[in-house]
Parts: C-alpha cells; sequence; structure tokens
C-alpha cells in the first residue's frame, strides 16, 4: 500500500523553497509549507493548487530565527499532522548588516543554522520509524570561504563581517550535518541527514540583496552581463530535490551543480570543507548550539 510521505519546507513561499515544494507535491506527498510570511505563504500555495490541483498542501507559520516561532511550529506541526518522512531546512538570509534577534543571536546564525539545528531536534520524535526517512540541509558554496570560531560564534568579540558571517553560518550548517548524520548512524536510525546546495540562483533573495547591488558602473555592467547565465530557481533546486527523494543516497553526503566551479549544470557530489567533516568542531559546535538554542538532542552520541 503506497503511504503518502509527509514533507516540511522551511522557506517555502519563494525560490529554492518554493521549487522544492511545488515538486515534491507534484510528486504526490502532502507537503508543509513553513512560511515567516502567511500572506506570501499563501500566495504561493495558491501557485502549486494552480500548478497542481488537488496537491495536498498546508501552510504553517514558522520564523526560523525566533526560537518561539520554532516551538510553536512543531506544536502546531504535532497536532496537525502528526508524523514526518522528510525535513528540509531551506530557509536563509544573505549578507545583511549586523543584526540580533530578541536572544541576543546574530541574525543570519540565528536564521541560516540555529532555526535549522532546533527545528531538527523538535521534529526528530515525530519521524516515522517504520520506513526512510531524510533530513536535508540547504547549504551553500560559501561555506567553503568560511570559517568557524566556536569562541565566538556569535560575533561579540570579532568585528563583524556580513559576508564572513554568512559563510560562517552556511559552514555551521554543514558541520551540523555531518555531526548529525554520525549521530543517527551510531543509534541505527532509519533517518538519512544529508545537504545540497544550489550553486548561483536566480531568485528573489539575491534580486532584493543589498549586498549584491552593483556599487559602480563596471560592476553594474558585469552584472547585466553575468545574470543571464546564474541558473533559474527551478535549475538550482535540482540537487536539493535530488538530495530529498533520489534512491539511493547515503548520511553525510553533499550534493551541488556539477557544472563550472558548481556554478550550474547537472547535480552531482559537492566539495565539502575540512572543516565541516571534522569531528571535534562538530562536537564542539553541537554543545555550543544546544546551550545557544536551549534544545538538547543527540549530545550523547
Amino acid at each position: 500500500m503506497y503511504i503518502v510521505k509527509h514533507v516540511v519546507v522551511t522557506g517555502a513561499n519563494a525560490g529554492l523553497g518554493f521549487q522544492t515544494a511545488l515538486k515534491l507535491a507534484g510528486d504526490g506527498a502532502k507537503v508543509v509549507m513553513a512560511c515567516r510570511n502567511l500572506e506570501k505563504g499563501q500566495a504561493a500555495l495558491n501557485q502549486i493548487l494552480e500548478r497542481v490541483p488537488g496537491a495536498d498542501v498546508l501552510l504553517l507559520r514558522l520564523d526560523v530565527s525566533d526560537l518561539d516561532s520554532v516551538r510553536e511550529f512543531s506544536a502546531h506541526f504535532s497536532h496537525q499532522v502528526g508524523s514526518l518522512d522528510i525535513l528540509i531546512n531551506n530557509a536563509g538570509i544573505v549578507a545583511i548588516p549586523l543584526t540580533r534577534n530578541d536572544a541576543g543571536h546574530e541574525l543570519q546564525l540565528a536564521t541560516n543554522y540555529l532555526g535549522a539545528f532546533a527545528l531538527t531536534g523538535m521534529l526528530l520524535p515525530l519521524f516515522r520509524r517504520e520506513r526512510p526517512a531524510r533530513i536535508v540541509n540547504v547549504g551553500s558554496l560559501a561555506h567553503r570561504f568560511g570559517t568557524l570560531d566556536i569562541n565566538d560564534l556569535n560575533w561579540e568579540q570579532t568585528p563583524y563581517d556580513q559576508w564572513k558571517a554568512y559563510a560562517r553560518s552556511k559552514l555551521a550548517m554543514l558541520s551540523f550535518t555531518m555531526q548529525l548524520s554520525r549521530c543517527l548512524r551510531k543509534m541505527s536510525s532509519n533517518i538519512t541527514a544529508l545537504a545540497a546546495h544550489p550553486g548561483f540562483a536566480a531568485t528573489e533573495i539575491h534580486k532584493k540583496s543589498e549586498a549584491l547591488a552593483p556599487k559602480n558602473a563596471f560592476s553594474k555592467w558585469l552584472q547585466e552581463k553575468v545574470t543571464p547565465l546564474v541558473p533559474s530557481a527551478v535549475d538550482a533546486a535540482r540537487p536539493i530535490i535530488l538530495a530529498a527523494s533520489a534512491d539511493p543516497v547515503s548520511g553525510g553526503e553533499y550534493y551541488g551543480p556539477g557544472g563550472f566551479l558548481e556554478i550550474g549544470g547537472r547535480p552531482s557530489k559537492a566539495r565539502v570543507n575540512p572543516v565541516a567533516n571534522d569531528i571535534g568542531v562538530g562536537k564542539r559546535l553541537w554543545a555550543v548550539s544546544e546551550s545557544m538554542t536551549g534544545v538538547h538532542y543527540l549530545s550523547d552520541l
């Protein structure tokens, strides 16, 4: 008997998240669209229903940068859906000026990593045990240029740099993915944890980013020449969809575009910053993440 897969996609109202939700809904999954802005989320849900009549989609509010919102979402999901097969931690922001959430966490770290860490821990007990399940964390090419200062993860001592902070948040996400995979293997879990990145993508988050806006005539000219070559959100989402649905995959794998510099192209295995595979760093990051979020799980493995 066919059992409908239950999927959560964070940041599903636009870009990569929307394309991922659309594809999985079209494949017959029940897709929970976890979105910060309910108005935009509803518009995206309506688009999915127009393209996939009868699609089983549900909109729930989630602001991954707000730990109270993560807790509320987890409670609502447990009550309204109850079980989970695939979690796709996609929501993110790119290169913003120094901003902190109510908990005092630097906002890129909070949005791109800590929220996913907390959400994963809260939803972990809801994964169905009777068949294979997956956790897919969305990374970035930028993680390869990042550093993980575990002693100052939150930019309280080091002078803040928006691009370094973005790269750090994505490197943290990859390190978390690898440690999560190791923990799940140790407990012989049916859940596979892996990651994927889109390469370059023509999404709203990049179009609206002030950090990516051209600063002079040359950069404006260059952007005009390069933009037509940047993959669409549909193409850029392919590595994420592969990680979520293709067989076989293994824990700790990392997928991305297989073309020049992993900018675009057919999905393939991607390069990983060696720091992300460092077991000692992974364990230390996990401990700091538990302390910062108050969410504790699997730390005894």
